[in-house]
C-alpha cells in the first residue's frame, strides 16, 4: 500500500471554494485555506472547526475562516497562543474564536523530564473493561490504545467506545486494529481520530504511529518510520499487530512485513514497540530494544488476565509495569430471542443448558488463513431456539447480535440447513460449552458456533453457505459468524 493512502501525521487539509467571478463585477471571491500541522482537521463549517491533536504541539494557519475553533484530544496543561480572544478549557479541549483575516494557532504542552503514559489494546467493544482499564491512568500523561477498539468498526460502537473516553481528561493516541477497519470502518477510524500514521515527540522521546490494520508494513512504511525518527533521541514505535508471535499462532503481520519491522527496530536502534492484537501480555527485549504486546484490554484473552501497561520515562530510560484489572461481567446473563412478531423471551444460560444440547468438534478459517477456534462445543440448535417465538421462514432476516453490539446477518438455510448446506455448514447452535467450560467461565460464551461434518468451518463453506448482501459478501472470514457473547437472536419477517 503506497504510504498516500495512509495519511501523514502533517496534515494540510484545505477547505477553498473554486474562483467564482461575481456576476457583472468579474472579481474573484476570497480563497479561505486551512493548514494543521501535528494534528489532524476532524470537521469544519462556514463558523466551526475542530482539530483533533495527535501531539503535544500543534500549528493551525487560517486564512479567510473566522468562527469558532476547538482543539480536542490536547495533552495536560497546554496553553493556546496566537488568538485575541481568550481561551476556554473543557476537559482535554481548547477553544476560542477567530476573527481573521489570517490567524496562526498554537497548542503548546508542557514538557516533563519525566513522565508516565498508558498502553492498551484489543477492547473490542468490551467497554465495561475498558472502563476499568481508565481508571488506572491517574498521573499518566496520554493513553496509547493499540487499536482494535471496536468489534467491526461500526459508527455504534465507534460511539460507544468514545463515550467511554469520556471519563477521563487527558489524550488518547490511537492506531487502527484489523477489528476497526471492518466494513469501510477505516473511514470511520479517520472521520474520529485522524490520520491513521502520524508522530510526536514529548520530552525528548519521538513516537511514530504506523497503521498495520492491513496485516501489513511495506517498504514505503518503513521509509517514512526511518525519515521520521532519524536524530531522535529516543524512539518509540507503536503499532497494532506484532512482529513476532509468542504464544505460535502466528497472529502476526505477513512474514514480509515481519522481516521488514525486525530489521529496522536493530539497525535504527528502536528503544521501545508496543503492540496488541495478541489478546495477551507478553514483554521481551532484544539487544536494547523492548518488545511488549499487550492486548488485554477487553478481549477474550488467549493467556494471562486483562490489563494495561504503565510506562515510565525519566532519565535512566523506560521501565514498564503490568497492571492487572479485576473485572467481574454483569450478573444474571441471558440471551435473548425476538421474533417476527415482536414476542419476546430472555433465556438463561442455565435455561439453555436444560433444553435439548447438540454437540461436536469444530474450528473455523479466520480472514487471513489461520484455524482457530478448534475444540467442542455443547448448545442449542438456533432453530429450536427460533421455534419458541414463531419460527423462521425462507426471506426473513436473522440477526445475531453480540453484547458488546457486533452483529452478523443470516438467512433462512443458516438455521434451518438442507442437506447441501448441512454438508458445507453443518448445524449452526448456540454453544454454552466449549471443552467441558460453561459460559460465563467460558468468556467467549454463549457462542455461535457451526458444526460440519469435516470439524472445520472455511472460508470456502462460508462463501458458499452465506446469502447475498451477508457473511462471506461482506466479510471473507468465516470466524467473523461465530458470533462471541451472543446477547440477540432477532426475526425479521422478509420485506
Amino acid at each position: 500500500m503506497e504510504m498516500c493512502e495512509k495519511r501523514t501525521w502533517t496534515v494540510i487539509a484545505v477547505a477553498a471554494s473554486a474562483l467564482v467571478i461575481l456576476a457583472g463585477l468579474g472579481l474573484p471571491m476570497l480563497r479561505e485555506s486551512v493548514e494543521a500541522v501535528g494534528g489532524d482537521i476532524l470537521s469544519q463549517t462556514s463558523d466551526t472547526l475542530t482539530v483533533r491533536c495527535l501531539g503535544p504541539e500543534v500549528t493551525l494557519t487560517l486564512n479567510g475562516f473566522e468562527g469558532e475553533v476547538t482543539f480536542t484530544n490536547c495533552f495536560p496543561n497546554s496553553t493556546l497562543s496566537g488568538s485575541d480572544d481568550p481561551a476556554t478549557t473543557d476537559g482535554s479541549n481548547i477553544s476560542c474564536t477567530v476573527q481573521g483575516p489570517e490567524t496562526e494557532l498554537r497548542i503548546s504542552a508542557q514538557v516533563k523530564e519525566s513522565f508516565k503514559f498508558a498502553v492498551m489494546g484489543d477492547s473490542q467493544g468490551q467497554n465495561g473493561i475498558l472502563a476499568e482499564a481508565l481508571e488506572h491512568v491517574d498521573g499518566c500523561e496520554f493513553v496509547l490504545h493499540l487499536g482494535d477498539m471496536t468489534p467491526s468498526g461500526q459508527p455504534s460502537e465507534f460511539d460507544a467506545f468514545e463515550s467511554t473516553l469520556g471519563a477521563i481528561t487527558i489524550p488518547v493516541l490511537t492506531t487502527p486494529g484489523n477489528h476497526d477497519v471492518k466494513l469501510d470502518g477505516g473511514d470511520e477510524y479517520t472521520s474520529r481520530f485522524g490520520s491513521s500514521t502520524y508522530s510526536f515527540e514529548y520530552s525528548g522521546v519521538r513516537f511514530a504511529s504506523v497503521d498495520s490494520s492491513d496485516q501489513v508494513i511495506d517498504e514505503d512504511e518503513i521509509d517514512w518510520l526511518r525519515e521520521t525518527l532519524t536524530g531522535a533521541e529516543r524512539k518509540v514505535v507503536v503499532t497494532h499487530m506484532p512482529s513476532y508471535d509468542p504464544f505460535g499462532d502466528n497472529h502476526t503481520l505477513d512474514d514480509a512485513s515481519c522481516d521488514r519491522v525486525q530489521q529496522f527496530v536493530l539497525e535504527e536502534d528502536v528503544d521501545a514497540v508496543f503492540t496488541g492484537h495478541i489478546h495477551a501480555f507478553n514483554y521481551m527485549q532484544v539487544e536494547s530494544t523492548d518488545l511488549i504486546i499487550t492486548g488485554g484490554a477487553g478481549g477474550t484473552l488467549v493467556d494471562g488476565v486483562h490489563h494495561i501497561v504503565i510506562v515510565t520515562v525519566d532519565e535512566t530510560g523506560f521501565s514498564h509495569e503490568k497492571v492487572d484489572l479485576d473485572y467481574a461481567p454483569p450478573s444474571s446473563p441471558y440471551v435473548q430471542v425476538i421474533g417476527k412478531d415482536g414476542s419476546t423471551l430472555d433465556i438463561t444460560y442455565e435455561d439453555l443448558m436444560l433444553m435439548n444440547l447438540k454437540e461436536d468438534d469444530s474450528s473455523y478459517e479466520n480472514l487471513y488463513g489461520n484455524i482457530a477456534g478448534q475444540g467442542h462445543y455443547r448448545g442449542v440448535l438456533v432453530r429450536d431456539l427460533l421455534e419458541l417465538v414463531g419460527g423462521m421462514a425462507e426471506g426473513d432476516l436473522l440477526t445475531i447480535a453480540a453484547a458488546d453490539g457486533y452483529l452478523q446477518e443470516f438467512g433462512f438455510l443458516n438455521a434451518y440447513p438442507d442437506a447441501t448446506w448441512l454438508n458445507l455448514q453443518g448445524e449452526m447452535i448456540v454453544s454454552i460449552e466449549l471443552d467441558g467450560v460453561l459460559a460465563p467461565t467460558w468468556t467467549e460464551g454463549p457462542r455461535i458456533a457451526m458444526l460440519p461434518e469435516d470439524g472445520l468451518y472455511s472460508n470456502s463453506d462460508c462463501e458458499l453457505t452465506s446469502y447475498e448482501g451477508q457473511g462471506y459478501s461482506v466479510y471473507e472470514s468465516a470466524g467473523a459468524r461465530w458470533v462471541k457473547n451472543t446477547f440477540t437472536i432477532t426475526v425479521e419477517a422478509a420485506a
